[in-house]
């Protein structure tokens, strides 16, 4: 009776780490979208930033008596917006490398869920397999032994 109820611990056991792996990768791949929300954010932020600080750079090439856009300011202005471009490049490459972390992290912990059931089930078979061996192991030869009386070769069938 002890081997059916250990048994019956392991598949209980095997089935709430398959639901936790379950639940973990579902989290992660929650974490993974808020991570590229994060980051498409993040880049409209620098964006927007920059072009504030463009549009300062204009402002103040104008009031120092510079030609806007031409020359040396062009070349500023052009440096400014190949450096907002890149900053963008890097927050976006950033915020998909944490989505890729986070559901690689969930299918670990889907996998592992899984590999802890299939164990448990068959730690389950294992036990009950080996009750029941334990168990006619146990049982060979007793009740033939007791309903004739003597050893068991009493009680095997034959010429009498």
């Amino acid at each position: 009776m002890a081997e059916f109820v250990q048994a019956a611990g392991k598949i209980v056991g095997g089935v709430a780490s398959y639901e936790a792996g379950r639940y973990n990768n579902q989290v992660a791949k929650t974490e993974a979208i808020e991570a590229e929300r994060d980051g498409v954010v993040e880049e409209a932020r620098v964006r927007e930033a920059a072009r504030l600080a463009i549009g300062e750079q204009v402002a103040a090439q104008a009031g120092s008596g510079f030609q806007p856009g031409t020359g040396s300011a062009l070349e500023a202005l052009t440096q400014s917006q190949v450096n907002a471009v890149l900053d963008a490049m890097t927050l976006r490459r950033q915020a998909a490398a944490k989505a890729r972390a986070a559901r690689t992290q969930g299918k670990i912990a889907k996998a592992s869920g899984e590999n802890a059931l299939v164990a448990g089930l068959l730690g389950a078979a294992s036990s009950v397999a080996g009750s029941q061996s334990d168990w006619a192991a146990a049982r060979a030869g007793s009740s033939a032994a007791r309903s004739y009386g003597g050893s068991p070769a009493a009680a095997a069938p034959g010429p009498r």
